[in-house]
Protein backbone atom coordinates (compact mmCIF):
# COMPACT_ATOMS: atom_id res chain seq x y z
CA UNK A 1 0.00 0.00 0.00
CA UNK A 2 1.43 3.38 -1.11
CA UNK A 3 0.56 6.70 0.67
CA UNK A 4 0.67 9.81 -1.15
CA UNK A 5 0.75 13.28 0.51
CA UNK A 6 -0.72 15.91 -1.02
CA UNK A 7 -0.69 18.85 0.70
CA UNK A 8 -3.58 21.30 0.63
CA UNK A 9 -1.48 24.15 2.24
CA UNK A 10 -1.25 26.28 -1.08
CA UNK A 11 -4.75 26.20 -1.76
CA UNK A 12 -6.09 27.01 2.04
CA UNK A 13 -4.07 29.81 2.11
CA UNK A 14 -5.27 31.03 -1.34
CA UNK A 15 -8.49 30.78 0.26
CA UNK A 16 -7.50 32.34 3.43
CA UNK A 17 -6.51 35.43 1.51
CA UNK A 18 -9.40 35.94 0.02
CA UNK A 19 -11.87 35.68 2.80
CA UNK A 20 -9.91 37.97 4.67
CA UNK A 21 -9.81 40.69 1.83
CA UNK A 22 -13.28 40.21 1.72
CA UNK A 23 -13.68 40.70 5.01
CA UNK A 24 -11.78 43.66 5.11
CA UNK A 25 -14.16 45.33 2.06
CA UNK A 26 -17.07 44.03 4.15
CA UNK A 27 -16.21 45.35 7.31
CA UNK A 28 -15.46 48.83 5.49
CA UNK A 29 -19.38 48.55 3.97
CA UNK A 30 -20.74 48.39 7.79
CA UNK A 31 -19.07 50.81 9.12
CA UNK A 32 -20.34 53.10 6.49
CA UNK A 33 -23.51 51.92 6.80
CA UNK A 34 -23.62 52.06 10.45
CA UNK A 35 -22.12 55.67 10.22
CA UNK A 36 -19.19 54.60 12.40
CA UNK A 37 -16.67 57.51 13.54
CA UNK A 38 -14.10 57.81 10.64
CA UNK A 39 -11.48 59.56 13.63
CA UNK A 40 -11.39 56.02 15.28
CA UNK A 41 -8.11 53.79 14.27
CA UNK A 42 -9.63 51.27 13.67
CA UNK A 43 -12.16 52.45 11.23
CA UNK A 44 -9.62 54.76 9.71
CA UNK A 45 -7.13 51.48 9.35
CA UNK A 46 -9.67 49.53 7.56
CA UNK A 47 -10.91 52.31 5.52
CA UNK A 48 -7.10 52.82 4.56
CA UNK A 49 -6.79 48.85 3.55
CA UNK A 50 -10.08 48.57 1.59
CA UNK A 51 -9.44 51.68 -0.54
CA UNK A 52 -6.55 50.48 -1.63
CA UNK A 53 -7.77 46.64 -2.04
CA UNK A 54 -11.03 48.18 -4.17
CA UNK A 55 -9.20 50.42 -6.06
CA UNK A 56 -10.17 49.05 -9.66
CA UNK A 57 -14.10 49.48 -8.23
CA UNK A 58 -13.99 52.67 -6.45
CA UNK A 59 -16.61 54.60 -8.16
CA UNK A 60 -17.32 51.94 -10.36
CA UNK A 61 -20.97 52.84 -9.51
CA UNK A 62 -21.31 56.55 -8.68
CA UNK A 63 -25.03 56.72 -7.66
CA UNK A 64 -25.99 60.00 -5.18
CA UNK A 65 -26.66 57.79 -1.88
CA UNK A 66 -23.06 57.56 -0.51
CA UNK A 67 -24.22 54.25 1.46
CA UNK A 68 -25.69 52.44 -2.01
CA UNK A 69 -22.50 53.49 -3.44
CA UNK A 70 -20.14 52.10 -0.72
CA UNK A 71 -22.06 48.93 -1.01
CA UNK A 72 -22.34 48.18 -4.93
CA UNK A 73 -18.59 48.92 -5.11
CA UNK A 74 -16.92 47.53 -2.33
CA UNK A 75 -19.75 44.66 -2.10
CA UNK A 76 -18.35 43.91 -5.93
CA UNK A 77 -14.39 43.90 -5.08
CA UNK A 78 -15.17 41.59 -1.95
CA UNK A 79 -17.03 39.02 -4.67
CA UNK A 80 -14.42 39.15 -7.32
CA UNK A 81 -12.09 38.96 -4.74
CA UNK A 82 -14.02 35.73 -3.43
CA UNK A 83 -14.43 34.38 -7.08
CA UNK A 84 -10.62 34.63 -7.86
CA UNK A 85 -9.76 33.08 -4.60
CA UNK A 86 -12.18 30.01 -5.38
CA UNK A 87 -10.98 29.45 -8.65
CA UNK A 88 -7.52 29.50 -7.64
CA UNK A 89 -8.38 26.88 -5.42
CA UNK A 90 -10.11 24.92 -7.93
CA UNK A 91 -6.96 25.14 -9.89
CA UNK A 92 -4.92 24.37 -7.43
CA UNK A 93 -7.37 20.92 -6.30
CA UNK A 94 -5.64 19.48 -9.65
CA UNK A 95 -1.98 20.35 -9.56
Amino acid sequence: MTYEFRSHAPRDLISLAALIIAAILVLHIIFVWLNANPGNDIVSTDADWAGWLATWFVDLFTPANAKLRTFLNYGLAALFFLAIGGILRRVLRDV
